[in-house]
């Protein structure tokens, strides 16, 4: 199932959340959501106004590697 995330500032408060493709499409066709930026305006959200980004894809975390060097004579 592909994920999409709707970052938003709303009153100085930057929300994100993830949707299937249909939610997202009936939120936009209600007019919940509207104003849609295709690239990131300003890394600051309180100035993106009512606009929206969406992103489509997952969320990922780095996960660390351990390395082990041993020496053996």
């Amino acid at each position: 199932m592909t994920k999409y995330f709707v970052i938003y500032n709303s009153d100085g408060e930057t929300s994100v959340r993830k949707y299937s493709e249909e939610e997202l499409l009936k939120r936009i066709d209600d007019g919940d959501l509207k104003g849609f930026v295709s690239a990131i305006p300003d890394p600051d959200t309180n100035y993106w106004g009512d606009s929206v980004l969406i992103i489509k894809g997952e969320i990922i975390s780095p996960k660390p590697i351990e390395v082990v060097t041993k020496y053996q004579l």
